[in-house]
């Protein structure tokens, strides 16, 4: 089965398995679980925190964690594709995780 955000969300729904219980259990933000389920891959810290919050997030369902990376992995890349600018790709290429990391932070900070 090819996963993506959305249908992982509907097979999290037809087990009948709240995102509190997940979060709770796998120690992941809410919203980094919604951002998960709806594919919004830029607001990851980077590709380290989306490779292992989605091998938690597929092993609280019971799947295979190595498929659902595999199966989301071309999703991720493209979200920052779109994002990159023509000219100089590299630069603010720093100043760009950093600012991830920070509205990373922010968001599990306004879950407290």
């Amino acid at each position: 089965m090819a996963y993506r955000g959305k249908s992982l969300k509907a097979l999290r729904e037809s087990k009948r398995i709240r995102l509190r219980r997940i979060a709770n259990e796998t120690r992941i933000g809410i919203a980094f679980l919604e951002d998960l389920e709806e594919e919004r891959f830029d607001r990851f810290p980077g590709e380290f925190y989306f490779q292992s919050f989605t091998k938690e997030y597929a092993r609280s369902l019971g799947l295979d964690p190595q498929e659902v990376i595999n199966d989301l992995q071309a999703s991720y890349e493209q979200s920052f594709r779109a994002d990159e600018p023509v000219s100089n790709p590299s630069a603010g290429a720093t100043e760009d995780g950093l600012l991830s990391r920070i509205a990373g932070y922010l968001r599990g900070a306004q879950e407290v």
